[in-house]
């Protein structure tokens, strides 16, 4: 049971330091508000792409990633 509290932390951790690589990405790059729509977009595209390729790994990576981005940024 402790093994699998772990590896949850764990993937919750990776994709905490994955937004936080990408804001830190966005803050050096100076993104404006379209920059950020466009990057967004991308991702909610490569979500539409692991959706109907149904991998599940991925969906939920990019449906939390997109998540975070648009309740950072608001689009």
């Amino acid at each position: 049971m402790n093994l699998l509290n772990y590896n949850m932390f764990m993937e919750d951790f990776d994709r905490i330091g994955d937004f936080n690589k990408l804001q830190s990405f966005i803050n050096a790059e100076n993104l404006n508000g379209a920059e950020i729509t466009m990057l967004i977009d991308d991702i909610h595209k490569h979500l539409e792409i692991a959706d109907s390729f149904n991998w599940i790994n991925s969906k939920d990576y990019y449906s939390d990633l997109l998540t975070r981005l648009i309740k950072t940024y608001g689009h």
